[in-house]
């Protein structure tokens, strides 16, 4: 098998050989076999043409209007940084502040650019990234069309393209739906495959990779949220990595009253998904700008 002639990663080979010879060789992402396509990766039309180059592109186009206002208060969060401790306080976050101010010294879209995305792209694009735990699991949120779809199905391309391993993108509302058909409920039957929760889970626990889009958007029943909990239980045991999207961070599910992960009352879980690399869908200077005029 053979990539293309100008690949960095396997210089033509079609093949990665790890450094380590108790690795196995991986197929590279540039060989037109396993090159990822849209239904491969199960993307939904909107998001089927969906890559980084086209996602900063769009980001970039949307925040025209304020991108210039964050930049001009750069100063106010440098001189935040220079003041002394006893004055200001401990600073939380401030190493990640210092880091985010060098970046866009360099390159000023840095500092516009969705907080955290950086890092997940470098992730899905290099595989240099270090977590914080253990589990290599993202947490993407933000409002309705602010884009945290468009840029878990990026980086999913760009990860599957990378490591020539599978993956998969789920619709969590519609997975729900069907989750609960398969319990027989004749109010809204649709089974006609008459397909059990094992038989819709399994083929989720092997890709190397697996977006759930609308995490936030699982069913009240239960029974539904025991199925997904199930399932990210597997994949945190398979060390698989996992991409899940919501509209508000992972504390907010929990908070609210009747929510079915709550109700599972899986204190494990629920660490889990707090320990998670967060993207949140706003510039990434907007949220230290907004604590500095607190």
């Amino acid at each position: 098998m053979k990539g293309k002639p100008d690949c960095p990663r396997c210089q033509g080979q079609g093949l990665i050989f790890d450094p380590d010879p108790r690795k196995p060789v991986r197929i590279c992402g540039c060989t037109a076999e396993v090159a990822p396509d849209a239904d491969t990766l199960g993307l939904p039309q909107r998001y089927r043409e969906a890559d980084f180059t086209r996602f900063w592109k769009w980001w970039n186009n949307a925040q025209a209007s304020t991108a210039r206002t964050l930049l001009d208060r750069v100063g106010d969060l440098e001189d935040l940084l220079a003041r002394p401790v006893d004055e200001v306080g401990e600073l939380e976050g401030r190493e990640e502040l210092t880091k985010l101010l060098a970046a866009l010294r360099k390159r000023p879209e840095h500092g516009i650019r969705p907080a955290g995305a950086e890092g997940l792209a470098q992730w899905a694009t290099t595989g240099k990234f270090k977590f914080r735990r253990g589990w290599e699991l993202w947490w993407i949120h933000g409002p309705a069309q602010s884009g945290r779809s468009t840029l878990a199905a990026a980086a999913l391309r760009g990860w599957v393209e990378r490591t020539g391993r599978s993956g998969s993108f789920v619709s969590v509302r519609t997975l729900s739906q069907a989750i609960k058909d398969a319990y027989y409920d004749v109010r809204s039957y649709q089974n006609q495959a008459f397909q059990s929760v094992r038989d819709l889970i399994e083929p989720l626990q092997t890709p190397a990779l697996l977006v759930l889009d609308d995490w936030d958007r699982m069913d009240s029943d239960i029974r539904v949220a025991a199925a997904l909990a199930q399932l990210l239980d597997h994949r945190y045991s398979a060390e698989l990595p996992t991409i899940l999207t919501a509209a508000a961070p992972p504390e907010t599910l929990e908070r609210r009253e009747g929510h079915p992960l709550a109700r599972l009352d899986d204190s494990s879980l629920l660490e889990r998904l707090r320990g998670a690399e967060r993207v949140e869908m706003v510039p990434a200077l907007k949220p230290w700008i907004d604590r500095v005029e607190r």
